[in-house]
């Protein structure tokens, strides 16, 4: 089976090559940024969402049986900086995306989008048939997303499934993290004090589970539901992730004062429907990816601060 993945250098994309890849998938990577793998059944195509003739080229090179759509700008506050180019890239460039698979007869794509697409809301939980209030840019380019999917899967018969994904957190991530930046300054001994978040309640899936999840979304022949939450069903304050940070560098103090650090607020994701449709459960708590993601974020410390210390000075 041959799968193209945009954002292939992404958070989710990176995972997804890898772990796709050594489970003997051929994998199309499409991404304006080359990661540099070297994996088996991997090829590399450097290209942009906005660029449907580039697009088209690489889907008539290959015979693409599903497309795993991970591209696109993926954080709230950097849509805010470039309302125009958000829109372009996950708007225009998810439209591409449906345009190209329609034309190349693709059989699936699986849509990525996020809990944005609610917005702030004040449930206990938040089910996907709840209001969808977006607050940021983003939430209102993943939710037009998904109303692509819907259009071309009623109108031309392409199988869709969105995933609306809690915070995503792990190995390879860029954008801003709490956790990958109390961890990373952890890591090196140094003491923590911010001015404000520890009220902070986000919903976090790590990524070793967001790649089951998506792989199951792939594989999946049965599925009735075309939108899914996919998260681990709790909000978890920033004092919460302190607790576990330190169990882990109790030398570090680390202290942060009230308030938040700007994300939506919304009721953890009620994901009986993906538990249902798919059989997927998370099977990292919190405590458990924070250390497996500590033990990968030590390794790439050390090994750039070996780097560092090999080189000649100039």
């Amino acid at each position: 089976m041959n799968l193209l993945i945009t954002g292939s250098s992404g958070l989710l994309g990176s995972s997804l090559c890898k772990d796709l890849t050594a489970h003997g998938y051929t994998v199309i990577g499409y991404d304006r940024e080359n990661h540099g793998y070297k994996l088996p059944n991997y090829f590399f195509e450097e290209g942009d969402l906005r660029d449907f003739p580039r697009l088209v080229s690489v889907m008539r090179k290959y015979e693409i049986d599903s497309i795993l759509h991970c591209g696109g700008i993926s954080h709230p506050k950097t849509g805010e900086c470039s309302p125009y180019s958000l829109v372009q890239i996950n708007i225009t460039g998810t439209l591409n995306i449906f345009e190209a698979a329609k034309l190349f007869n693709v059989k699936k794509v699986i849509y990525l989008s996020s809990g944005a697409v609610y917005g702030k809301n004040q449930l206990i939980k938040t089910a996907e048939g709840d209001p969808l209030n977006p607050t940021s840019f983003y939430g209102i380019s993943k939710l037009t997303g998904e109303q692509i999917a819907s259009v071309y899967m009623e109108k031309e018969g392409i199988e869709t499934i969105s995933l609306r994904f809690a915070f995503v957190y792990g190995p390879d991530r860029k954008m801003p993290d709490p956790i990958k930046s109390l961890l990373e300054q952890a890591i090196k001994g140094i003491d923590i004090k911010l001015e404000k978040g520890s009220d902070q309640e986000i919903e976090y899936i790590y990524i070793k589970d967001a790649v089951r999840a998506i792989k199951k979304a792939m594989k999946s022949s049965t599925i009735t539901s075309r939108i899914l939450n996919v998260g681990s069903g709790v909000n978890t304050s920033i004092k919460e992730v302190i607790q576990v940070i330190k169990k882990l560098y109790p030398e570090v103090t680390i202290e942060v004062g009230p308030g938040d650090f700007g994300y939506d607020t919304i009721g953890a994701f009620d994901c009986s429907r993906a538990e249902r449709e798919l059989g997927f459960k998370i099977e990292y708590r919190l405590e458990d990816g924070i250390r497996d993601y500590a033990r990968f974020l030590e390794d790439k410390i050390k090994n750039y601060m070996r780097r560092g210390m090999n080189e000649t000075p100039k």
